[in-house]
């Protein structure tokens, strides 16, 4: 249906301050009055922050039903001819539809790599916008400032407007003006003096931004462009006012990022000479001496990186940032310049531990090199951001505490698959396997029976557990070989038992969820019958069961055990509204873990593990549960139960101790150490 003509378009390209500019200029579309849509990359934390409505990150439900008619629309697309679709496209073309779909008049599109061929240029934007212009992708663009910018140019139509810097590199400049020529391109030069049009004369900026406290040079330069287009496109319905507000308040998140004062963290995203230039002069205005965490992607320039930021850098700590393409901090090592003191440290909570640690007064810390790496230094540092139940970090983080148990009893450490993800543990002739979170320290059928929810809830009813009012429902749609364990005729009469036995809000859960994902708050008949459609329609041959679970208000925990016996437990909180997006409160951009010290607590705490220990007899296991109501008396409902705990959530709220001495306990325990 072609929505990319449907909304009027942006195009914006350049080496550095794409991202910038194109927020800002979102922002400022937004203040104007006009509904935005803003389409970027890279992401930090969840890929929905690519696609955002009215300033508003595209929300998971509303995400999957786009990518559900992107999906419909494309198959076969290969067969017709045209080649692998890729996964760039495909997020281009699911940002077009949402833009459209969610009523959008405006939508700023962010060039993912040079512009001839990106998808982001296959059609033609109203406005094209040409950010600072350096070596970078030299691969694939070209090895000189000329090529890179001829490709960039691209971007822009004949007869339409370009928008970029009087303040360009003199090469791209000259290579940009000379393409405008032969194609009939008309180039708005900004600079200090306001917009050079393109019969000469100089119309000033709506408002000189200047030079902001806490902001790079660079921000300043980005602004003007930004504020150019923006008057271009908005005209008179954009006022001064609000232009100074919104450039005064506009932050991008990862872009000379504060992330603390005390001692000062700054993170930015620099990726090559440019930008790493620009950077090493900004913080060589600030404080004379630097901590400097840096890590490198393959395919960007990390020796020019190095080269520019070691002048200003008392010690450099390479790490990474665990992305597929981080380069290893041991082949760093060689690209750093003789002066700072160099450390190695292949993870990057321990290089952000090592730099506050070494970090005295008047010093300052940087975290660059690498957005993939910045990304993690702002979960780290607890800054607010939206995320996804699950991601590589997620598991990943079970195996780093691991390789540090491993460690500290001197067992073998040592990846069995190609993908990093089985892992064999040895000392003295014994083995043990792990894959990702999941362990060896369950029994295998206790095991199976904890991980699925059905069978938990039927268990703890007979044990006189205190749970949740529980009804499964086997899906109805399914083929006749399922009959016997059909429990409804129908959708309808699934949804008339629930009415009768529940009340709303309604939790609806696959028997098999993990992380909240596949779990839903359904409030009235109608979203609990379409959340079912939606659910067994797509259900396969090993996923038609669900249950629905009445909704029990109150603080949750988390129980970590082993066998009857309680290891630690957390408070899950969030300032978040109950029930607000995502059900688990760690799952919030505010969420974090409080360990529970209350003695009285801890004491009931354990009393509860006690039991449900002599129902399951798992070796490693966690307890979800609310401090809340259940028929009237106040007390513990257990809400589930996980027999593959991550630790990931807890040790981003307190670093890794905790979990490493757990995990040295169990292999002590396993390997017959004790």
């Amino acid at each position: 249906g072609h929505p990319e003509t449907r909304c009027r378009s942006v195009i914006v390209g350049g080496t550095n301050g794409k991202g910038t500019v194109s927020s800002l200029l979102a922002a400022l579309l937004g203040a104007a009055g006009f509904r935005v849509g803003l389409y970027t990359s890279p992401h930090l934390h969840t890929w929905r922050e690519r696609i955002r409505l009215n300033k508003a990150v595209v929300t998971k439900d509303r995400w999957a039903e786009g990518v559900s008619v992107l999906y419909d629309a494309t198959r076969g697309f290969e067969a017709e001819g045209y080649g692998p679709f890729t996964r760039f496209e495909a997020l281009t073309a699911l940002a077009a539809h949402l833009f459209v779909a969610d009523g959008m008049t405006f939508a700023v599109y962010e060039v993912g790599l040079g512009g001839r061929y990106d998808a982001t240029n296959a059609w033609d934007s109203e406005a094209a916008v040409l950010t600072s212009i350096g070596l970078d992708h030299v691969e694939v663009l070209g090895h000189t400032l000329a090529e890179i910018a001829g490709d960039k140019a691209c971007i822009a139509r004949p007869g339409g407007p370009l928008f970029t810097l009087a303040g360009q590199p003199a090469e791209a400049l000259a290579a940009l003006l000379a393409d405008a020529g032969r194609r009939n391109v008309a180039v708005h030069l900004v600079g200090p003096s306001g917009v050079i049009e393109p019969d000469g004369l100089v119309r000033p900026l709506i408002l000189e931004p200047g030079p902001l406290p806490g902001r790079p040079a660079t921000y300043e330069e980005n602004s003007r462009l930004a504020l150019a287009v923006a008057g271009h496109l908005a005209g008179d319905r954009l006022t001064r006012e609000q232009a100074r507000s919104v450039v005064a308040d506009h932050q991008w998140p990862g872009r000379f990022e504060t992330a603390r004062r005390e001692p000062l963290v700054l993170l930015d995203g620099a990726h090559n000479a440019p930008a790493a230039a620009a950077l090493a002069r900004e913080l060589q205005a600030i404080r004379p001496s630097w901590t400097i965490v840096a890590g490198g992607t393959r395919g960007h320039d990390a020796a020019a990186v190095l080269a520019h930021l070691a002048p200003v850098a008392q010690r450099v700590l390479l790490t990474s940032s665990d992305h597929p393409r981080a380069l290893p901090p041991a082949e760093l090592v060689p690209m750093v310049p003789p002066g700072p003191v160099v450390e190695l440290l292949p993870s990057c909570r321990e290089a952000l531990d090592r730099a506050l640690a070494q970090t005295g007064p008047g010093e300052g810390i940087c975290v660059t090199g690498s957005l993939y790496l910045v990304a993690r230094a702002r979960e780290y540092f607890d800054l607010p951001a939206e995320r996804d139940g699950i991601t590589e970090d997620v598991a990943l983080e079970s195996l780093a505490c691991l390789e540090l148990a491993c460690r500290r009893i001197g067992a073998r450490y040592e990846p069995v698959s190609g993908d990093g993800n089985v892992i064999r543990v040895t000392l003295g002739g014994q083995q043990l396997h792990f894959l990702r979170n999941k362990h060896p320290f369950n029994d295998y059928v206790a095991g199976r029976l904890a991980e699925d929810k059905g069978y938990q809830h039927e268990l703890f009813l007979r044990a006189g557990v205190p749970t949740p009012e529980t009804m499964q429902v086997f899906n109805p749609l399914a083929d006749a070989r399922f009959d016997r364990y059909r429990t409804h005729a129908s959708l309808e009469a699934a949804v008339d038992e629930a009415e009768r036995r529940l009340h709303y809000p309604v939790v609806v859960k696959k028997h098999q969820s993990s992380l909240a994902q596949g779990v839903f708050l359904e409030t009235d008949r109608a979203g609990l019958r379409r959340r079912l459609q939606a659910l067994f329609e797509n259900a396969g041959f090993l996923d038609n069961l669900v249950l629905l679970q009445e909704y029990v208000a109150g603080p949750e925990y988390r129980i970590v055990a082993t066998q009857e016996e309680l290891l630690l437990a957390y408070a899950k909180v969030s300032d978040a509204p109950s029930g607000a997006g995502d059900l688990n409160p760690l799952h919030q951009a505010d969420g974090r873990a409080v360990r529970v010290e209350d003695q009285a607590l801890l004491e009931r705490m354990r009393l509860l593990t006690a039991q449900v220990g002599l129902i399951l007899d798992l070796g490693f296991y966690a307890i979800d549960l609310i401090d809340g109501l259940i028929d009237g008396e106040s007390g513990f409902v257990v809400l589930e139960l996980n027999p593959n705990p991550f630790c990931f959530f807890y040790n981003r709220s307190h670093g890794r101790r905790d979990f490493v001495g757990i995990y040295e306990r169990l292999l002590r325990r396993y390997l017959s150490l004790d």
